[in-house]
């Protein structure tokens, strides 16, 4: 299973999403993440045996953030560049406090051999993936004409670990566990539900 960390967007900034992908889906070959399914990565962990998920558990029940986590959703543009487009995106302000978060999650992962960053945090929400070999000019008019790029803010009080599947009808993603955020455990347990399964 390919796990990654990830905060998800409050309902007003999914209700925002859906709107903008309404205006740019008619002029763009981009192939959409349901907003739903939409998530800010705070660390791709990579394939991870099943018996070796209780550990990450473990180990991100014991990140701690003292503050309060404010971040606006503003912008969009492409990765690697807009001359080789892969992912489209909306950006997400670099805060102070969800460095922190993102830097937590990092350093607790590290003593189960998970690869530690070394490129600069970009935070963003990936939107969908470009058609290869598709012209981007309409879509790129369609950007130009939108009233704003501003979608909202997101402000969790939690942060999920989530597991990838690959099935025959595309990824599917569960959510495995959650955990506080500014907030003390009361017994070191973090955060459950009954698990969910969308696709992304």
């Amino acid at each position: 299973m390919r796990l990654f960390v990830a905060l998800e967007p409050n309902s007003k900034v999914v209700a925002n999403l859906t709107e903008l992908v309404r205006r740019l889906g008619p002029v763009s070959p981009i192939q959409w993440v349901h907003p739903r399914n939409m998530h800010l990565t705070l660390k791709y962990i990579g394939d991870t045996p099943k018996k070796g998920v209780d550990g990450v558990i473990q180990a991100l029940s014991r990140v701690r953030v003292t503050t309060a986590l404010n971040v606006p959703l503003a912008g969009l543009g492409f990765f690697p560049s807009t001359r080789t487009p892969r992912i489209f995106w909306v950006g997400a302000e670099n805060t102070s406090a969800l460095r922190q978060l993102a830097t937590g999650v990092d350093a607790a992962l590290q003593p189960l051999g998970v690869v530690p960053e070394v490129r600069p945090f970009q935070p963003h929400l990936t939107l969908g993936r470009v058609v290869e070999g598709q012209s981007l000019d309409e879509m790129k008019t369609a950007v130009e004409d939108l009233p704003s790029r501003e979608f909202g803010a997101i402000s969790p009080d939690r942060f999920g670990l989530f597991g990838t599947t690959v099935t025959a009808n595309g990824p599917e993603y569960q959510k495995l566990a959650e955990f506080p955020i500014a907030a003390a455990l009361v017994d070191g347990t973090p955060l459950t539900r009954e698990p969910f399964v969308g696709r992304l």
